[in-house]
């Protein structure tokens, strides 16, 4: 019996020591890193390597910087955490919204968030808050969405997330007030596809001029301006979490400790 019980804790805290190495979010640093964040925060060199990191007492689901700001998301998603340098958290706040923060983007100087009651929220500089409920005005026209993910850049905005019969979905607008669906087929060996992963995250990368989908089984959706023009990576991995563009490197991020740092 002893033996028994102590191979389960063995086991247990095993499989809590694997749980405890994901990192599903980050941004890139001046100096050509990255800042990543999950199970604890982690500063990286343009090739991954790690320079110093610091645990967390709760995990990070998502982060942006805006200047020299830097805020992030847990995930128990009520409040949004502006982070110190060191990676604590200095200030929390509590948005307009009714839903659960879920994931966030910047802009130059706009910061963009999104719930999974369907409302996308931004805020300019230090200006208040404006909260678009997009499930409250596309009723009936677009399904009701819960937003997984948000990206900004090159004069637009794209969110993402899955519909009440768990499809994903993706939506673009110039200025966030008017939305239209983006289409997120693709094509495969000459066959038409479509994709259903789930989403986990989506990004913007400034020297393509083009926004990623991160999902479910390992799949990367690229979406260019060219709406007929989508095409399909998949990564060793379960789940996709988050695709980081560099100064010269991209950072993908999964589940299992997957990291991989690509040239641009």
């Amino acid at each position: 019996m002893a033996r028994l019980l102590l191979l389960s804790l063995l086991l247990s805290v095993g499989c809590l020591t694997a749980h405890g190495q994901d990192l599903r979010t980050g941004v890139p640093t001046a100096d050509g890193g990255f800042l990543v964040a999950g199970d604890y925060i982690a500063w990286l060199d343009a090739e991954g390597n790690v320079l110093r990191k610091r645990p967390l007492v709760r995990p990070l689901t998502a982060l942006a910087a805006v200047g020299e700001r830097l805020y992030a998301l847990d995930e128990g998603g009520r409040h949004l955490l502006r982070l110190a340098p060191d990676g604590g958290v200095a200030e929390r706040e509590k948005l307009p919204v009714k839903g659960r923060l879920c994931a966030l983007a910047a802009d130059r100087n706009t910061l963009w968030a999104v719930t999974d009651a369907g409302e996308i929220a931004r805020r300019t500089g230090d200006d208040a808050w404006a909260v678009f409920d997009f499930n409250a005005q596309y009723a009936g026209y677009y399904p009701s969405m819960d937003f997984r993910g948000v990206a900004a850049g090159g004069g637009s905005v794209m969110v993402a997330g899955i519909g009440p019969d768990g499809r994903p979905a993706a939506f673009t607008s110039a200025r966030g007030t008017v939305w239209s669906e983006r289409t997120l087929d693709y094509t495969e060996q000459g066959l038409p596809c479509l994709f259903t992963a789930e989403p986990m995250s989506l990004s913007y990368d400034a020297s393509q001029d083009r926004y990623y989908l991160a999902g479910a089984g390992g799949a990367l959706l690229a979406l260019p301006s060219c709406s007929h023009c989508n095409s399909l990576t998949r990564y060793p991995a379960d789940t996709l979490f988050a695709r980081i563009a560099g100064e010269t490197k991209k950072l993908l991020l999964g589940s299992d400790g997957f990291q991989r740092v690509e040239e641009r």
